[in-house]
Formats: C-alpha cells, sequence, structure tokens
C-alpha cells in the first residue's frame, strides 16, 4: 500500500528541478467550547501520505538530485491519548509511510531554517496553509537578510497545487477501485429512500437514511451535505434545510453520495413521493434524461467537459421548445444563454478525493483540457422551472429535476460507474414500490 504513496511523492519530485515542498495536514477545527468537528484529512497531504492524523506536515526535497522525505507528527501522549485516541508518533509513522525519517511535530520550527538552507525554491499550497506559508516566509526572510550566505536560500515562493492538481486528474486504479466502493454505498442509500419516500415523511427522514447507509461497510459517510429536496425546494440548486414534508404529487431530488476512503462519489436522483410520476412530470423528466443520455455518449477520449455540456445545453432547449417554455432557434437560444434561467450550472466537475475535485479544466495554453483515460466526473443536467415564473406553462411550474452520474474515461470511451442506480421512468417507479425492508 505505501508504494502508492512513495510513487505519487517521487512524481511529485520529478516535476521540479530543486526544491523543497511542504504539505500539511489538516487541523482540527472547534464546533462548540471543548467540542470539535469531526476531523476530515487536508486531501493533498493524505494524496501523498494516507495519513489520517492532524497536525502533521510532510516535507520532501530535492537538491542535486538528491531527495528526501520527512514526516513531522504529533508526539506520543499517554494522557491525551485516553481522551482522544491512539498515536502513531515519530517512531512509528517513519516505519508505516516510509519516509527517510521523521520527528515530533514540536521539532519543524527548530529545524525550519536548516531545512530551508541550500533551496532556492519553497513549494506549498499559497492559498489554504497561510499560517504555514507565513511562518515558512518569514524564516526564509530572515535567512535571506543574513549578510554571509554559505547555502542557497529561498529566492522563490510557488503555489504547489499547479501540480498537485494536474496529478490528481489522472486516476491510478486503486483511486478508481475507490471511487466504485463510494458508488456501491450509494446504490443502496438511493434504492432505500425511493422506497422508504412517502405521502407525509419528511425531507429529513431521507437525510437520515442516507447517513446511515453511507456509513456501513467502512464507509466514511456522505462525501458532502446531502440535498434531499422535494417540491419547489428542488428549484434550490444547494437547498441543504432538509426539514419539509414530502406532499402528495411532487418530485423529491436527492443529491447525494457516499465517501469511501475519502474518495467521493456524487449522485442525484429525482422521483415521484407517490411513487407515479405525473405525465407534465414524465415530459419535463425525459427531456433531463435524454440529455444526460446524449450528454454521457459523447463523453469520449478527445471531447472536453465544455462538449459535454453544450450537448446537454443544446438537448435540454431543443426540450424546452417542445414544452413551448422556451421559443425560437436551439443554437441561437443557446449562444444568448436564454435557456440558463432553467438551466443555470454545468453539466459536469471533476471527483475524486474532493467532491469537486480541485483539477484544472484548462491547459497551459489556456485550451480546454481533452478527456483522456483515467479521468473520472459528473454529468447533471437539470430543468428547474419555477413556480413564479408566468411564462411557464402552469403544468409544469414548480418541476425541479436533475439526473447526476459518475463517469470514468476509459480508452474505448467511458464507463458509468452509478449506472445500476435506476433513472428510466419505469426504473425509478419500481423501485419507488419496492418494500423498503428489503434493504435492513
Amino acid at each position: 500500500m505505501n508504494d502508492i504513496y512513495i510513487k505519487r511523492r517521487k512524481r511529485l519530485l520529478d516535476k521540479i528541478d530543486e526544491g523543497i515542498i511542504f504539505i500539511p495536514s489538516a487541523s482540527l477545527k472547534n464546533r462548540s467550547n471543548d467540542t470539535d468537528f469531526p476531523f476530515r484529512q487536508n486531501t493533498d497531504f493524505y494524496y501523498f501520505t494516507g495519513f489520517s492524523e492532524y497536525n502533521s506536515i510532510l516535507v520532501l526535497s530535492k537538491k542535486k538530485d538528491q531527495i528526501k522525505s520527512i514526516i513531522y507528527v504529533e508526539k506520543k501522549d499517554p494522557t491525551l491519548e485516553l481522551w482522544t485516541g491512539t498515536r502513531t508518533g515519530a517512531e512509528k509513522a517513519k516505519e508505516i509511510l516510509s519516509t527517510d525519517d521523521s520527528f515530533n511535530i514540536e521539532e519543524f520550527d527548530r529545524q525550519l531554517a536548516g531545512l530551508l538552507e541550500g533551496h532556492s525554491n519553497v513549494y506549498i499550497d499559497h492559498y489554504l496553509h497561510q499560517t504555514w506559508r507565513k511562518q515558512i516566509f518569514n524564516v526564509s526572510s530572515n535567512l535571506w537578510n543574513q549578510r554571509k550566505k554559505p547555502n542557497h536560500v529561498p529566492a522563490h515562493f510557488h503555489h504547489l497545487n499547479v501540480l498537485t492538481d494536474e496529478m490528481k486528474l489522472y486516476k491510478d486504479e486503486f483511486e478508481i477501485a475507490q471511487i466504485k466502493k463510494a458508488s456501491t454505498l450509494s446504490l443502496k442509500a438511493h434504492l432505500a429512500v425511493m422506497a422508504y419516500a412517502k405521502v407525509g415523511a419528511n425531507e429529513r427522514d431521507l437525510e437520515a437514511l442516507l447517513f446511515y447507509f453511507f456509513k456501513q461497510n467502512l464507509g466514511g459517510g456522505p462525501a458532502y451535505d446531502p440535498i434531499v429536496a422535494s417540491g419547489e425546494n428542488a428549484n434550490i440548486l444547494h437547498y441543504v434545510k432538509n426539514n419539509e414534508t414530502l406532499k402528495d404529487g411532487d418530485l423529491v431530488l436527492v443529491d447525494a453520495g457516499a465517501e469511501y476512503g475519502l474518495y467521493a462519489s456524487d449522485i442525484t436522483r429525482t422521483f415521484p413521493v407517490n411513487g407515479k410520476y405525473s405525465d407534465a412530470q414524465k415530459k419535463v423528466y425525459e427531456i433531463v434524461l435524454a440529455a444526460q443520455n446524449q450528454a454521457i455518449q459523447n463523453a469520449i477520449p478527445g471531447s472536453t467537459l465544455k462538449d459535454v455540456h453544450t450537448t446537454a445545453s443544446l438537448t435540454l432547449i431543443e426540450g424546452l421548445i417542445e414544452l413551448s417554455i422556451l421559443k425560437g432557434n436551439k443554437e441561437d437560444l443557446f449562444k444568448s444563454e436564454k435557456h440558463r434561467q432553467y438551466y443555470p450550472h454545468g453539466t459536469g466537475h471533476w471527483l475524486g478525493l474532493d467532491v469537486h475535485d480541485q483539477c484544472p479544466y484548462l491547459d497551459k495554453n489556456l485550451d480546454e483540457i481533452k478527456l483522456s483515460d483515467g479521468m473520472v466526473f459528473t454529468v447533471e443536467p437539470g430543468i428547474y422551472l419555477p413556480s413564479n415564473d408566468e411564462n411557464i406553462p402552469k403544468e409544469f411550474r414548480g418541476v425541479g429535476i436533475r439526473i447526476e452520474d459518475d463517469l470514468l474515461i476509459t480508452k474505448d470511451g467511458n464507463e458509468n460507474l452509478s449506472q445500476q442506480i435506476p433513472k428510466t421512468i419505469d426504473a425509478v417507479e419500481e423501485a419507488c414500490g419496492k418494500d423498503f425492508k428489503n434493504y435492513i
């Protein structure tokens, strides 16, 4: 297992000629008084270590082709460990992370000047870790201001994420397996909420079920705050109150994905509370499903996420014209963005350790990055029809529908990682009619 992280660290160091890299862990965030929010490791730190403890920092250095890795961690403390759990400690951290050296985190301050000497280039996330960056910059400044400089001292500070985000764009076999496990947890959760939903239940009841299934089989819980939006709430893109009663005749939009090993899934289904779509709901639903199918079909190596979005948008526009919600030529409507009042978001985003993986969308020439084997992203077209929009025929007002799946680009095309979750009208209605007890 360590081989994965060792290879990633080597690949990162291969991207620089000379320099020192600092990758801090996440820190605890206070929730109230003496309690903290559940800890979630910093993405880059985890990507290069697989280590899940807070208040740590990974240091990688390259000097005249000599490379070194050091991990700084919290020291062993039996009293604190009684309250918060066992710590790995420096000695064992070196062994399990296969670094060249390890120290207690208290040593970092004392060793920092020595670490920086001999390096002209410093790499760190400039924006997320500003406290660490300030400390490193101040020590570098002191070294620079010395009259006699026996070694090189830092002269250039680089934003590390330019390198790491590019690396994370391509998922290896391990990462793909983790995302697939997250998708499997999401499958059972979505099936369960479809079967459980009924008139008089609360959106929060469905949210609780999602948490329950996302935690099963070593699941890490939700990859993001779930959206459980019934009726008009579905037209609020990031609705997270999840506290209204489900009503007869309404749809409920569930945007929720499990996390496994810190890797995310991101899936949306929209289904009828009473188990049957109305005729008007079917018409809108079929347009969104057709847009997603067309987008997935065109998500192949060599195309771009912009191409995928254009395909989905044109299909949605064509459907909105058929429903007399938009009027005109679909290409003209697309260019003038008239459709964006009913489809205001993009069709997809990168997916990985973060639900919105911080990977680049443009290459160094500012051209759209072409899809390639190993990339994972979402495809999530939707139509949102507010009830107060008098330009919409009455039968469609208040309807909000989104369908979202997670795609892996392969050499021959793509693989839909969440395709087993029902999304055709017949399959969704069948899932809604299942006995909820089947999933417990």
